[in-house]
């Protein structure tokens, strides 16, 4: 887990699942938290293979207690 105000994230050489599906074709979406690191742009989920991702960078929020909007 890295912590939401680290300023490093999972490092940019290590290749994970969704850049893997990406080469074959797949699109992943990401549904949760993300804890791999936030502090630049490049370490975020749709810069890590996600075609989109819905929810939070860090832990810091609850899931039962929020308000829903249509987009």
């Amino acid at each position: 887990v890295i912590m939401g105000a680290e300023p490093y994230g999972l490092s940019l050489d290590e290749k994970i699942l969704p850049e893997y599906l990406n080469d074959l074709g797949y699109h992943s979406h990401i549904v949760g938290k993300w804890h791999l690191g936030h502090y630049k742009k490049k370490y975020t989920p749709t810069y890590r293979g996600f075609r989109s991702h819905t929810g939070f960078w860090t832990g810091h929020h609850d899931y039962f207690d929020h308000t829903a909007v249509e987009r």
